[in-house]
């Protein structure tokens, strides 16, 4: 069953569901995404940019869409309006789960993108790259702090309605449990 989430507000019926309680899921610790891999999809999928690994942590990615209003856009197609983007390089997943992580791991999901962003993309500097990596782990931490640990996530991306802005709506689904149920 998917949860679609735009602007993160929840009817009080589907937070109790999800794991949410007195309309936000808090456990004092924060939560970021990892990679979710059911099989090699993702790898036809992102051919051209690469798949992300399983349990690879990955960001939201808002920052590295292509213009959505240019076409042709990628070439092969990067698909940067329905996936989420690993921390230390361009590789791609199309779902993601929700984990806890310590405040440590947390700083360090930032320096991971603030070196890619200085190595990879070219970034101005490290005080740039910086900015933007705790900017984007903020982001994507503020997206998971309603859901429960272990939810998988999906994401999708259009124009909005401001010059330059960028809508994301995340659909949320039940972990699968690969083998836990019989035939």
């Amino acid at each position: 069953m998917a949860i679609f989430l735009a602007g993160m507000c929840l009817p009080e019926a589907t937070r109790r569901r999800i794991g949410c309680t007195a309309g936000l899921y808090h456990n004092g610790m924060p939560k970021l995404l990892r990679a979710v891999r059911l099989d090699d999809s993702d790898d036809h999928i992102f051919r051209g940019c690469g798949a992300a690994a399983d349990g690879e942590p990955v960001v939201s990615g808002g920052y590295a869409v292509c213009d959505f209003a240019a076409a042709p856009r990628c070439s092969p197609a990067c698909h940067c309006e329905s996936s989420f983007l690993a921390v230390g390089s361009r590789l791609r997943c199309s779902i993601a789960e929700v984990v806890e992580v310590s405040d440590a791991e947390m700083e360090s999901r930032v320096e991971a993108l603030a070196w890619h962003l200085v190595k990879s993309w070219g970034a101005p500097s490290w005080e740039a790259a910086r900015e933007l990596a705790e900017e984007e782990v903020r982001h994507t931490a503020e997206v998971c702090e309603t859901l429960a640990p272990e939810v998988w996530i999906t994401v999708k991306r259009e124009p909005g309605a401001e010059a330059g802005a960028l809508d994301e709506q995340y659909a949320v689904y039940d972990r699968l449990m690969i083998g836990a149920h019989r035939l």
